[in-house]
């Protein structure tokens, strides 16, 4: 095993900059992990381009990581150090999926890359940057991004004013604008100096030119403005925070692979949750259940986001027979450990919601009495995607909802007081149908057969269906004996 982790920032060519920030960081995460090779690629074109011009070995990281294969590499950890889940950490986990054939990879975390972290990010800042005098305010300067979301850096700003009251945050791009802060500085009049300091792993000459302008227009409002130009590398709090983020990336390297059972929902690829498709893109290894005479519904939803992957169909008959049943399951759950012993990350796609009369979830059980480590990515369930189809709440107020597998004893569940949904419903539709008006239940009864697929049918009056339907057809009805 040839292990390295791959520091990536935007980089900057600013005299300095990098030595006072990508460079101190880097021999954290060295001294953090030990035995592993610190290689280095910047993702900023310009920067990219001034620094080649200027002589220095300068990678993107494509070409960082082609170069760690060719040399031999076999597990790479890949730490952004940017500051949010933006179009930069978006475009490299793009750019670091093409090389999962020829690499064990993973993927840490921007700095920001929970409330955890933006938390225990304010925190470290409010540490090491110097405390604010009598009458004089802090203000952080991040980047930003325009006309996007900057949802990370309005939860900073929150985070750093509800620990004082003398600090604020603004952004070259975007919200929260330095015209924010100018109106709210009236509400402090006793505030008259500001000390600005960049939100930035490197401040460059971008950063340092935006600051001066905003240090010219502050002082053309009355206030005195000194400028802190140190980037959050030389901040141990912070390094201690991509530090953490690395480790976990390097974590899923070093021990056995992981189960993932994704809900991909019932149907439609736009129901897919943005969860599904990251553990979909990180996963080496997906997994489709597959059934004698299935379309392979699951594979159909998913497939624009597992181009390229290692696709394997897992055999999972669709029968009563228990001795069958558990044959099966247990097969599959021989493949599964065996591909999780080799390392590999593994990710089991099901219908609707894992949690929900899944197949799957005989096959998560027995991983995880293996102790292999297992998770679930839930998914939105068929019935929640049916009642939005017809435009009607599955329960309201103090209702209390019944889901009944159709197939199976729903006689004896048909007149329990609840709102019902009768899931997979097909085989006994009809039957279903006769019980529910032999209960006066027809009349307010609606169903979805393939909801979300090309062939969905929908009857927002279930009396009027004539004739069998699909294995996936589901009927939601209203309230009952009392």
């Amino acid at each position: 095993m040839k292990k390295a982790i791959l520091a990536v920032s935007f980089g900057t060519a600013y005299p300095g900059a990098l030595e006072q920030s990508v460079a101190v960081l880097e021999r954290t995460l060295a001294e953090a992990f030990p035995g592993w090779e610190i290689r280095r690629a910047y993702t900023g074109e310009t920067v990219l381009q001034t620094l080649r011009q200027q002589g220095i070995l300068a990678q993107d990281p494509v070409q960082a990581l082609d170069g760690l294969a060719a040399e031999g590499f076999t597990h790479v950890a890949v730490q952004p150090l940017f500051i949010s889940r933006g179009i930069e950490y978006e475009k490299l986990c793009a750019e670091v999926d093409a090389f999962r054939s020829r690499l064990r990879i993973s993927v840490g975390a921007p700095l920001l890359g929970s409330e955890r972290d933006i938390s225990d990010a304010a925190e470290a800042l409010l540490e090491w940057l110097p405390a604010p005098e009598d009458g004089e305010a802090l203000l952080l300067m991040g980047h930003g991004r325009s006309g996007s979301d900057n949802a990370d850096y309005l939860r900073m700003a929150q985070a750093l004013q509800g620990r004082r009251d003398n600090v604020y945050f603004a952004v070259m791009n975007g919200q929260p604008s330095l015209e924010s802060v100018l109106e709210q500085l009236p509400h402090k009049p006793e505030i008259r100096k500001l000390l600005v300091s960049p939100f930035l792993l490197t401040p460059g000459c971008h950063a340092h030119r935006d600051m001066e302008l905003w240090a010219e227009r502050l002082r053309a409002e009355g206030y005195r403005v000194t400028c802190h130009q140190q980037g959050l590398g030389q901040c141990a709090g912070i390094r201690k925070l991509f530090t953490a983020h690395c480790a976990a990336a390097a974590e899923v390297l070093t021990v056995r692979g992981r189960l993932w059972g994704v809900g991909v929902g019932p149907g439609d690829p736009e129901l897919l949750t943005l969860k599904a498709i990251r553990v979909m893109k990180e996963a080496d290894v997906v997994l489709v259940p597959d059934a004698p005479g299935a379309d392979n519904t699951a594979w159909n939803i998913a497939k624009d986001h597992i181009a390229g992957k290692d696709v394997r169909f897992v055999q999972m008959p669709m029968v009563r027979d228990k001795a069958v049943m558990a044959a099966a399951h247990e097969e599959a759950a021989e493949q599964i450990c065996a591909l999780l012993d080799d390392g590999k990350q593994v990710a089991f796609l099901t219908l609707g919601d894992p949690g929900v009369y899944s197949t799957y979830m005989y096959v998560h059980e027995k991983v995880l009495r293996r102790g292999y480590p297992v998770e679930v990515v839930p998914g939105v369930p068929s019935f929640c995607a049916a009642a939005a189809r017809l435009n009607r709440p599955l329960c309201l107020g103090r209702e209390p909802l019944l889901v009944i597998p159709a197939s199976h004893d729903q006689e004896a569940l048909m007149d329990v007081p609840a709102n019902k949904v009768f899931m997979k419903a097909g085989r006994s539709i009809l039957e279903l149908q006769q019980a529910l008006a032999q209960r006066g239940l027809l009349e307010d009864a609606a169903m979805v057969e393939n909801c979300g697929m090309k062939n969905e049918r929908v009857y927002p009056r279930f009396a009027d269906l004539k004739e069998p339907s699909g294995y996936f057809s589901l009927v939601i009805t209203k309230g009952g004996k009392s």
